[in-house]
């Protein structure tokens, strides 16, 4: 893995957010000390010939599911090791799902489709198997045998899981699984049995007698050629009429212990236009979806005010979301233990009256032994509402109904009804805010060390490595432009020891990324260099960020970190004092704790100290003021000393201001004359007034030698002092004579050609 040094189309908004925090004054040197987010690397990568759908891992192989093909790839360098063609395929309504349409290719009602991979899941229990749902016909699957010697062969022993019912209704197709707007599909092993658990998004275009539903549970038969529905409870549909106005899509699924959650973004009631997030439950061995349960998920950020006041922000729609373990650190703030689950997701701001996500984006945990509770705590209460999408309003169980269902337990009775809490289970933001100007888009996690890592992709092709921290203090030691098109949710995490690696998908390209991080040549100032996690093994060599081996030297350190001045502004300061003097550089105040902390820094103009002022002070400025001088002094070292060493920077002078002349002399008394201050060091110090009688002499133009302003009026023509005031230094030159102002009597010519002719103004 080589870094190239390029230009991306973009710098990320978090360097600009980070820009505008410092005022301007020392945005130079904040860019030149931010992380190099315009790296690019060489990385394993592969390309299909149509976008990526879906990504599975086994035993050593991946597994695409993209638009008319399935591809094999090796996971050392992901080189293509078989592919499989899908489609297009030809579908006519006289067409069963599996059967040869060519015949039928002439007549009218034909029509010839793309495949989207709609699933893609593998199945060990009967025989390794690669499962296959897609957009056509009728949303059926199909099952790939895969050898045990070629595991890569996914051509050789193809089945259709479609059989006719013979004995139940034409619209009960339980072999008909997945839906063309959007599905999420989880295979479970229970009892020896392969359990498929789907959510569908359907509307109006899937007519009322069709046999796809919104969520249902059906088991894989013995034979492998379908699958059949336990009972007649085993889905529940969105009713025909709700079906365009109340759009469900699911995002995501998991199973923990023993429950199926579902995770979907849905209009907050039939009736509303805002949107937001649900989480489902319901028990793992209940075939009749009688468990079933429903409550709302906000990701929030909290800001406290003044007057003890907090502004809260929700952010109301998932994007992606991932299920892991946490690591010891994560696992102490967010009072979880290490074996349990953490459900992470990557949430969006809304735009109004719409599920379109905006760029503002948080991250949050929530411990799924938390949402249990939060169902246990709030079952029996006065926030349970029918669900009217599945019901409609007048149904019996939306009226006259007391809840009596244990929620903690899955022996539910067969008359208990499906539920939704109206109260929403919140969590804070992990990053305070640190994502609220763009689109996260993906999330994964792994755990090095103590640490919970997150893998994050954003809308713009961004990929990002964060340590994930309550405090939230956190920022990402990996970031760049992996692609052009957004990272897919569809993501791989395969947690190695040293050889970890995650799979992006991004369009039609999957790359494989390092867990260990990317090295360290992005990280360009020491204290970000030595605040990167302990497992990127960054320390710091001759001006650079490099690993221990890359250090001819032996000046490797992971310990200190000298401060780097890059510009002092002004240059300069009247032998008075009382200038503020503004240092940019970084790796001010830095601590191995990743905490600012300037009490230890010191500020030197040779012997004498510049007094900090702490408010004003950053890791890239430093606001000092300093106190006079008796006699001038040029190229002045600055000495920066930060209780580990000490950086010198000689730019520094003071200077006695001077004035030696003045034009004019004289002006009329309504003023607005230009007057012209010449003498040097003029444009010394921080801040220069020059005043007339007492008025101020609006300032045009400031030079080393000459500076400008307008006259202000004065009441009666006289003659003023003219005073200069340099921050603390008082400088005063000859008076400036007022006179009245000009009379015009006469203008000759009155009348002229159009070319050009000299006008004599008379004045007596």
């Amino acid at each position: 893995m080589k870094a190239l040094a390029v230009l991306a189309p973009g710098i990320l908004v978090l360097l600009f957010t980070l820009v505008q925090k410092s005022k301007g004054e020392c945005k130079e040197a904040l860019v030149k000390s931010t992380m190099n987010l315009n790296m690019q690397y060489q990385l394993p990568n592969f390309t299909a010939e149509t976008p990526i759908q879906n990504v599975v891992l086994h035993k050593h192989h991946i597994y695409l599911g993209a638009l008319n093909y399935i591809y094999v790839l090796n996971d050392i360098d992901l080189q293509k090791v078989a592919e499989y063609k899908t489609g297009p395929v030809l579908e006519h309504r006289d067409c069963f799902p599996c059967q040869d349409c060519s015949h039928k290719a002439n007549l009218s009602g034909g029509v010839w489709r793309d495949n989207i991979n709609m699933a893609l899941l593998v199945d060990t229990y009967y025989d390794d198997q690669l499962i296959s749902c897609g957009s056509v016909h009728r949303g059926t699957c199909q099952r790939h045998v895969l050898p045990p010697d070629n595991i890569a062969d996914i051509k050789s022993e193809v089945h259709c899981m479609y059989s006719p019912q013979v004995d139940e209704e034409p619209s009960q197709c339980p072999d008909c699984v997945v839906s063309v707007l959007g599905t999420k599909v989880l295979l479970s092993l229970k009892d020896r049995f392969i359990n498929f658990f789907v959510g569908n998004t359907i509307n109006s275009s899937y007519l009322p007698d069709h046999s796809l539903h919104s969520i249902s549970v059906r088991r894989l038969k013995e034979t492998q050629d379908g699958f059949k529905f336990l009972t007649d409870q085993s889905y529940i549909d969105v009713l025909p009429e709700f079906r365009d106005s109340y759009p469900i899509k699911y995002v995501h699924a998991f199973e923990s212990n023993h429950f199926i959650y579902f995770l979907t973004v849905q209009r907050e009631t039939l009736d509303a236009q805002t949107f937001h997030t649900r989480i489902i439950r319901f028990c793992s061995a209940d075939s009749g979806l009688h468990s079933y349960m429903e409550m709302p998920l906000e990701c929030i950020l909290t800001e406290k005010r003044r007057k003890r006041s907090t502004r809260e922000e929700v952010f109301n729609i998932l994007q992606a979301a991932y299920v892991s373990k946490p690591g010891t650190q994560l696992a102490k703030q967010i009072g979880a233990n290490l074996n349990d689950d953490i459900l992470y997701g990557v949430f969006a701001q809304s735009k109004p009256d719409s599920a379109e996500p905006m760029n503002r984006s948080a991250v949050c945990a929530f411990p799924v032994k938390y949402v249990n509770e939060f169902f246990n705590k709030i079952v029996n209460k006065n926030n349970v509402r029918c669900l009217q999408h599945f019901y409609g309003p007048n149904h019996e169980h939306c009226f006259n109904r007391t809840l009596l269902r244990n929620s903690s337990g899955c022996e539910v009775r067969s008359d208990e009804y499906r539920t939704e809490f109206t109260t929403a289970l919140q969590r804070i933001d992990l990053f305070m805010g640190q994502f609220n100007q763009v689109l996260l888009t993906s999330i994964s996690t792994f755990i090095k060390g103590d640490l919970t890592i997150a893998n994050l992709g954003t809308s713009e092709g961004r990929f990002m490595q964060v340590v994930v921290s309550r405090p939230g203090l956190s920022t990402p030691h990996v970031n760049f432009h992996l692609d052009s098109h957004p990272v897919s949710p569809e993501v791989i995490v395969e947690p190695l020891n040293q050889n970890g690696y995650t799979l992006v998908v991004t369009g039609k390209k999957i790359t494989k990324i390092p867990l260990n991080g990317l090295g360290c040549g992005h990280f360009q100032s020491c204290s970000q260099c030595l605040s990167a996690p302990p497992f990127v093994q960054c320390g710091w060599c001759q001006d650079k960020c490099v690993q221990l081996e890359e250090c001819p030297s032996g000046t490797w350190t992971q310990e200190i970190c000298l401060p780097t001045v890059y510009k002092v502004f002004p240059t300069s300061a009247p032998l008075e004092g009382g200038t503020t003097l503004t240092i940019c550089g970084w790796d001010f105040g830095f601590r191995r704790s990743n905490k600012f902390d300037l009490r230890k820094t010191r500020v030197l103009l040779g012997n004498e100290s510049c007094t900090l002022t702490l408010s004003e002070s950053t890791t890239n400025t430093l606001k000092c003021t300093v106190g006079p001088a008796m006699n001038e002094h040029c190229n002045m070292s600055i000495v920066i000393s930060n209780g580990r060493g000490t950086t010198q920077y000689s730019t520094f002078s003071y200077v006695d201001p001077v004035i030696t002349s003045i034009s004019p002399n004289f002006g009329p008394k309504t003023g607005g004359t230009l007057l012209t201050l010449t003498g040097k060091h003029l444009n010394s110090g921080n801040s220069r007034h020059i005043s007339i009688g007492g008025k101020t002499c609006t300032l045009k133009s400031v030079s080393d030698s000459i500076l400008e302003c307008y006259t202000p009026a004065q009441i009666t023509p006289t003659e003023f002092p003219i005073k200069l005031k340099i921050d603390l230094a008082n400088r005063e030159i000859n008076s400036f004579s007022y006179r009245e102002d000009p009379i015009v009597h006469e203008i000759h010519p009155t009348k002229s050609f159009i070319r050009h002719v000299s006008i004599a103004l008379i004045q007596r």
